[in-house]
């Protein structure tokens, strides 16, 4: 069974904070840009990929610890795969009403044999003649996942799918607005199933998984992303060039500066859903990084610096 947490190397009760941390130090490691190719980076990289994306969406991390991983098969999971559940799992742990039944769990139930495709059921058509003659029926609302990469979900995207109407299979072009981030969904009003009698067809929503970028982060329209700094910027202050979605931007670095500081780029982040022209910020955090072996002459002018003009970092 695929084990997520094991994939990132947290416990199974991490926080939200302590997966990110986790992703963005392997992502870094492996990823693509960053390996220049090879095979084995790669597939590490897509495996801690989905990890993250699990785990980092609650409904989908809430789901993942009940019922675990899914596997290929013909039950009704994902992709047509089956649900493996953990070993040791009991069921009857989580019944409502009785440890005989499920109780309560129908709507959890009903979400899992949903996702990435049509509803299970009985077919609308037969809804539309059970009351002795044709009615109009309304057709069932389609579910499926698409992947998009963190710039496309900065930017918006245009995305071509194929989906299964009824009895035939319809390619659509799909607007990926910008601004959405890894867990929205996106509503494409009337292709979901047909109707009957009549009736309107059902809409087709599509749940949105972002790639994770190994420079930058969100949380919500922000943008984070961590720079070096030589410990003379830190100490003088001077200039820095940062990376942004946009290109490069020049900022200042005042003197005195910390490791762990953050600084603000108004403007710099994501558009915000549903508010035109409004955009998050990108926060800058400063990594103060201290000359890798340096020469003999560097060592000993720091040690006369040190001696000569020492400081308690504890003291305010």
């Amino acid at each position: 069974m695929k084990d997520f947490y094991q994939r990132l190397g947290v416990p199974r009760n991490a926080s939200e904070d302590d997966i990110k941390k986790a992703y963005r130090r392997l992502a870094k490691k492996y990823h693509p840009d960053v390996t220049k190719g090879g095979k084995e980076s790669e597939e590490k990289f897509k495996e801690i990929s989905e990890a993250y994306n699990v785990l980092s969406d609650p409904d989908q991390r809430k789901k993942y610890d009940i019922f675990g991983a899914y596997a290929g098969g013909g039950g009704p999971g994902p992709g047509g795969g089956r649900w493996e559940a953990p070993p040791g799992f009991d069921f009857r742990q989580y019944a409502g009403r009785d440890a005989q039944g499920f109780g309560d769990l129908g709507d959890l139930f009903s979400e899992l044999f949903e996702m990435g495709g049509i509803r299970h059921g009985p077919r609308a058509r037969d809804y539309g003649q059970a009351a002795g003659g044709e009615v109009p029926v309304n057709g069932r609302d389609t579910f499926t996942e698409i992947e998009i990469s963190f710039n496309e979900a900065i930017d918006g995207t245009e995305c071509k799918i194929s989906i299964k109407r009824g009895d035939k299979v319809e390619h659509i072009t799909v607007q990926i607005p910008a601004g959405v981030d890894n867990g929205s969904k996106v509503r494409v009003a009337g292709k979901g199933q047909p109707g009957f009698g009549g009736g309107r067809s059902g809409d087709l929503y599509l749940h949105i998984r972002v790639t994770p970028h190994p420079s930058f982060w969100r949380e919500d329209a922000d943008i984070y992303t961590e720079i070096p700094i030589t410990i003379y910027d830190a100490v003088l202050g001077g200039s820095v060039e940062v990376p942004t979605m946009e290109g490069h931007a020049k900022m200042k670095i005042p003197a005195g500066t910390e490791s762990g500081q953050k600084f603000r780029l108004g403007g710099k982040g994501a558009p915000v859903l549903g508010k035109k022209g409004k955009r998050g910020d990108q926060f800058v955090i400063a990594k103060v990084v201290p000359p890798k072996d340096p020469p003999g002459e560097v060592k000993k002018t720091l040690q006369e610096l040190a001696e000569k003009y020492p400081y308690d970092p504890k003291k305010p």
